[in-house]
């Protein structure tokens, strides 16, 4: 599970940004907490976070960074290449430049803290800790000179001194030196099989994102191999009124070039994916299947959607179904996923793209209701106001992001304000109460 997550010089993220799924008070409804054993006693931690802002208040950045730390992280940096990391541009002397990227996390019953500052050059800093009873010990810390130059300390509670995995730490620690200082050195071990390295690359593997673009890889093939997910997402279209009743999965061998002509695909695109001997290549939602043997095949697989017009069952495209009926597709795989897997962080933006205000209600209630005995959480973004209800959130779910007047994103939760019992918490937002709403200048 995520405990906290701090952030500094990415996009429109100027100083240091933090973030905590800690309630700072008393909750005795477990539906919104999960109560983690640590060396410190038992800690509550919330499964669900919310935030709120206008237009361009940095929402999708908060988002964007946890992608950058997670890619970055997991799939590593080519030697001597620069880091592309978009900075904010307001240029905080202070800020020399570096961005930091610091997680707490809990995983296998330990709580760990990891952490890397970054410039388009190099990793000036990195940091990997772990709870003791009197607090967070290193396990290792790196730092990097401006001349690129090196020093790692590695400490008897990551690997013992006359252990193998101490001896290759040792002697990884030793290659990042000029070529490699854009390297991050839990990278390295992971790469190189130091199990302690694994298990936490793993940890920032298996967060999810989500952005109003994203689409689920390969839907259609996976949903003609998986029964159980094609019947929940039909059963769930069904029940939030989308007017599907049934999906089915349709494939039929094709020549791909009649096809593409029949889409007006310009020509040059249909060079390139003639040109793949085997793979997918998703168009207009439409998978095709390339395969190479003694003939080449292409497979159409696309999903199909029965509608009742007139009394009639009739077919659809995904690309004739609604804007909303699509990004239900792009969400409902997640909570599938969820009932499988119990420890699953997934962060969400726009979760309310294209979506009635009770549909995103249901989305976020479902997730409490099939997650309530997991580590699973969500972390997501919404512009739909009428989701601040307290009815169906805790104060301390939901955070209000703006940006301040040197063009920074400032985050705050809502746990800082005092509400008066009956307050209507809706039109105390809109009327600016708890600030993060746009501000209609009247002045031009």
């Amino acid at each position: 599970m995520l405990l906290q997550y701090v952030v500094s010089n990415f996009k429109s993220i100027g100083h240091p940004v933090e973030f905590s799924m800690f309630p700072v008070q008393a909750m005795a409804d477990d539906r919104f907490f999960k109560s983690l054993p640590t060396k410190n006693g038992a800690w509550k931690v919330l499964r669900r976070g919310g935030f709120f802002g206008p237009n361009a208040s940095g929402k999708s950045s908060f988002i964007k960074s946890i992608a950058f730390a997670r890619d970055f992280i997991v799939d590593g940096q080519k030697s001597g290449k620069g880091i592309r990391i978009d900075q904010f541009k307001g240029d905080f002397e202070e800020l020399k430049g570096i961005s930091t990227f610091q997680f707490v996390f809990y995983l296998n019953e330990e709580v760990y803290e990891y952490g890397f500052s970054v410039d388009r050059y190099q990793v000036h800093e990195e940091w990997f800790m772990q709870l003791a009873k009197k607090g967070f010990i290193p396990l290792f810390t790196r730092v990097t000179d401006n001349v690129g130059k090196t020093e790692i300390d590695i400490e008897s509670k990551f690997a013992r001194r006359d252990s193998k995995e101490r001896e290759l730490a040792e002697l990884l620690k030793e290659s990042i030196q000029e070529n490699q200082r854009n390297q991050l050195f839990l990278y390295k071990l992971h790469d190189n099989g130091i199990k302690k390295a694994e298990k936490i690359v793993a940890w920032f593997q298996n967060l999810q994102i989500i952005f109003p673009e994203s689409k689920i890889r390969a839907l259609p093939i996976r949903m003609k191999a998986d029964i159980e997910l094609r019947a929940y997402i039909g059963d769930m279209l069904r029940k939030m009124d989308t007017g599907v009743f049934d999906i089915s999965v349709a494939s039929r061998e094709i020549d791909f070039h009649d096809f593409a002509e029949k889409l007006q695909v310009p020509q040059e695109l249909i060079e390139d994916i003639e040109d793949i001997r085997n793979g997918i290549v998703n168009f207009a939602g439409k998978y095709f299947i390339f395969a190479e043997n003694k003939k080449k095949r292409t497979v159409l697989v696309q999903l199909k959607f029965t509608h009742k017009l007139n009394e009639k069952p009739v077919q659809f495209d995904i690309d004739e179904e609604s804007d909303g009926t699509q990004r239900l597709l792009d969400l409902l795989p997640m909570l599938f996923a969820m009932r499988e897997d119990s420890h699953a962080i997934y962060f969400v933006d726009e979760i309310d793209r294209s979506l009635h205000t009770k549909l995103s209600q249901y989305l976020l209630n479902e997730f409490m209701d099939c997650c309530e005995n997991t580590y699973n959480q969500i972390i997501f973004t919404a512009h739909d106001v009428n989701l601040i209800n307290i009815n169906d959130f805790k104060q301390e779910e939901i955070w209000f992001i703006e940006k301040n007047n040197l063009g920074e994103s400032r985050l705050r939760p809502f746990s800082d304000f005092n509400l008066r019992e009956g307050q209507d918490v809706l039109k105390a937002y809109l009327s600016g109460r708890f600030g993060a709403i746009p501000m209609i200048r009247r002045d031009f």
